[in-house]
């Protein structure tokens, strides 16, 4: 029988073949512990801990699987809204607890997800998940060969590629002394810069035509400059922060180093920059809504009041109309209506999505009706009730509403080439 006391006289690999073993990742790093559980073909969850920081690794017959981690920003809801695949209303439906697995396996039977794009999202996420635990120089780890992965998942991850590109931060030979004053003011200054980031460009801090050579470079040198291992015992308030800037430069260096997915998120770029514009362009209120206030640096984000966010919503229900996406454009008047009633935007904008379907042109007519009393003079409004009423066959009230549209606005062609036409 083996006397497990006599750990030292064994090496990482052969304690891994045991139930529950355990260690220190300053002695075997992750990159290690892969290499060993793959030569083994070994099955089970590999557990690893660092600063409060979790990451779950699953392998089957010493095939990497699948990889999660505690870190909010590299949860799979959050990977779906920066990408705009699925709306926030959607993920309400799930709590903290549901697994990314689970989460995708619902969204994808309810037809909000592709299985296609879901494996897409999935794998640059685990990837992200692998890139910050293999950077751990400190922690703790954990192997468990009854644990197994609950949901079925097959990723497309080349692993051999990404144990090959670690920019790992080498400590210096002697105890590193206290980060001077300046060195905080520039961490400061980094976290700051990544908060007001918006792309993965900002992020990394490059022009968009730079070159895969000097991508890599920069990543090496935002990796030595600010690795969390550098801050762990100097900064530990600032630690959670540091963890999670890296994880977004390491998400959009895995992006954006792939010529594939580089192409496919400039594409997202210029499509969201296309949506702006055509939301700028939004009818605008007769009151200007009040904008949320600037906040010093540090301070907690602003919190939009329902009166903001339903014009952001209007204005995103507007581009998403003029893009011909009538079913986002619909849920998002919908909600703005809902947070305030009583602007006749809203309800007209509303109303004329109803009037696009046959079952709902009765909502819309009162829709439009309630836009109208609100807004008695806006002759577009008028002109979209006329349509709704020659729709459906009404063509008494069409015409009425028609030259009522045109004694508010005789200028307004649309509503002089609909009374022609309902003459």
């Amino acid at each position: 029988m083996i006397n497990l006391n006599l750990s030292c006289a064994f090496s990482a690999s052969l304690w891994l073949i045991y139930r529950g073993m355990n260690g220190q990742l300053s002695k075997q790093p992750l990159a290690e512990l892969i290499r060993d559980i793959s030569s083994k073909s070994l099955s089970g969850r590999l557990r690893l801990e660092h600063e409060r920081v979790q990451v779950v690794v699953y392998f089957d017959r010493g095939q990497f699987v699948y990889a999660a981690s505690n870190v909010r920003t590299l949860r799979v809801r959050e990977y779906l809204k920066k990408a705009e695949l699925v709306s926030e209303r959607d993920l309400a439906q799930f709590n903290e607890r549901v697994s990314d697995a689970a989460i995708v396996k619902v969204l994808c039977a309810q037809r909000l997800l592709s299985p296609e794009t879901a494996a897409e999202v999935q794998a640059r996420q685990v990837t992200d998940v692998l890139r910050l635990a293999l950077l751990w120089n400190e922690g703790t780890w954990d192997f468990d060969s009854r644990s197994h992965l609950a949901e079925q998942v097959n990723l497309k991850i080349d692993l051999g590629a990404l144990l090959q590109d670690i920019p790992t931060f080498v400590p210096p030979p002697v105890e590193p002394e206290p980060v001077p004053e300046t060195d905080q003011q520039d961490v400061e200054s980094f976290l700051a810069r990544l908060k007001n980031a918006r792309t993965h460009y900002d992020v990394l801090g490059v022009q968009r035509e730079i070159s895969a050579p000097d991508l890599k470079t920069v990543y090496y040198q935002l990796a030595r400059r600010y690795h969390p291992d550098r801050f762990r015992k100097t900064d530990a308030a600032l630690l959670p922060q540091i963890e999670s800037a890296f994880a977004r430069i390491t998400q959009a260096y895995d992006t954006l180093r792939d010529d594939q997915l580089r192409s496919s998120y400039d594409a997202k770029l210029a499509a969201r920059k296309k949506a702006e514009q055509l939301a700028d362009t939004a009818p605008k209120p007769s009151t200007p809504v009040s904008q949320p206030e600037p906040v010093a640096d540090g301070a907690a984000e602003p919190v939009m009041s329902a009166a903001q966010r339903a014009e952001t919503q209007f204005k995103e229900g507007f581009a998403a109309l003029e893009l011909g996406q009538k079913k986002a454009a619909l849920g998002l008047f919908a909600s703005a209506v809902r947070a305030v009633p009583n602007e006749p935007r809203y309800r007209a904008f509303y109303g004329q999505m109803l009037a696009g379907h046959e079952a709902t042109r009765r909502a819309a007519e009162a829709e439009l009706s309630a836009a109208i009393k609100l807004d008695p003079k806006n002759a577009e409004y008028r002109v979209m009730l006329a349509e709704l009423y020659r729709d459906l066959g009404l063509k008494l009230r069409a015409k009425g509403e028609a030259e009522r549209a045109v004694a508010a606005d005789p200028n307004n062609r649309k509503a002089r080439e609909l009374l022609q036409s309902l003459k």
